[in-house]
């Protein structure tokens, strides 16, 4: 009876263990089965949502050309009291979901539109500045004939003398004294100089025409300079006085002696002197002295003595 007993029981464990394997194993089917229909169901919602937004976007195109067909009309007809509905109509899409897809459309068309207006300008503008620019440089770039003439205190010209214009290189006048130069507007310092003149310069504006400049150069006094004194002594007939004596003075309150020479035989005697006023003096045997005052100033003299027998 017991053993009987035990057996059932046993018989029964066995039965409740399969029960719950059995149950175990279904509720795992059951989970897997439900993530899987799940997932699917994502899927599908995916797939009507992704209908739905193309459904809405065609109707969004045909709705924004149609709007914009009506902004045109309503902007010939009236250009001040339209652009209200047109706000208002803008309104009405934003709440069915739709002026998004409108305002795409219009960002479209005005960058397409923007595009080509300032690829046209900027080309417009590139050529007309171009064209300026050309235009400027040319106008820099003319030069003009600026005519330098260079003479002395009568107006003789200085055919040796050599002329600069801002330092450039030294230019040697031409037989008329005259020097050319091809300058470009604006204003300069032309500078001349010639051996024994002082050098002068003047400045001057090229203004669009060709220019001419006169410098007069004055001849150089320079206190080292000397030039030659000669001096002639002869008797009353007009006849050489040779080996005479002639002694040679400054003007002024010591009278020092500057030269003293004899006469050759044609009665004269020749001194280098610096430019200032001297006192010559004559003696010879047998005549009276003479004497005579003479300036050197930039230039040789030529004095005569006439000495009278005693």
């Amino acid at each position: 009876m017991r053993r009987n007993v035990r057996q059932q029981r046993s018989e029964t464990r066995s039965i409740q263990t399969s029960i719950q394997i059995l149950l175990t194993v279904s509720g795992v089917v059951l989970l897997a089965a439900g993530l899987v229909l799940a997932a699917g169901g994502g899927a599908v919602g995916g797939a009507i949502g992704s209908l739905s937004d193309d459904w809405g976007s065609s109707e969004s195109t045909a709705e924004g050309d149609a709007a914009d067909a009506d902004a045109g009309s309503d902007d010939s007809d009236d250009e001040s009291g339209e652009s209200s509905d047109d706000g208002d109509s803008d309104d009405s899409d934003d709440e069915s979901g739709e002026s998004s897809d409108d305002g795409d459309s219009d960002d479209s068309d005005d960058g397409s539109d923007e595009s080509s207006d300032d690829g046209d300008s900027d080309d417009s503008d590139d050529g007309s500045d171009e064209s300026s620019d050309d235009s400027d440089d040319d106008a820099d770039n003319e030069t003009h004939t600026l005519t330098a003439i260079i003479e002395d205190d009568d107006g003789e010209p200085i055919d040796d003398a050599t002329v600069d214009v801002d330092g450039s290189e030294d230019q040697l006048v031409d037989e008329d004294g005259e020097a050319d130069f091809d300058l470009e507007d604006g204003e300069y310092t032309v500078t001349a100089s010639a051996d024994g003149y002082d050098e002068a310069e003047t400045d001057v504006e090229i203004d669009g025409d060709d220019e001419t400049v006169t410098l007069t150069l004055e001849a150089d006094d320079d206190d080292d300079e000397t030039h030659t004194l000669t001096a002639v002594v002869e008797d009353d007939d007009g006849d050489p006085i040779e080996d005479a004596t002639v002694e040679v003075m400054e003007d002024n309150f010591f009278s020092p002696t500057v030269a003293e020479e004899e006469t050759d035989e044609d009665g004269e005697a020749e001194f280098d002197l610096e430019d200032d006023d001297y006192t010559v003096i004559a003696v010879a045997d047998n005549y009276d002295d003479a004497e005579t005052d003479v300036e050197i100033d930039g230039d040789d003299k030529t004095v005569t003595l006439t000495l009278e027998e005693d």
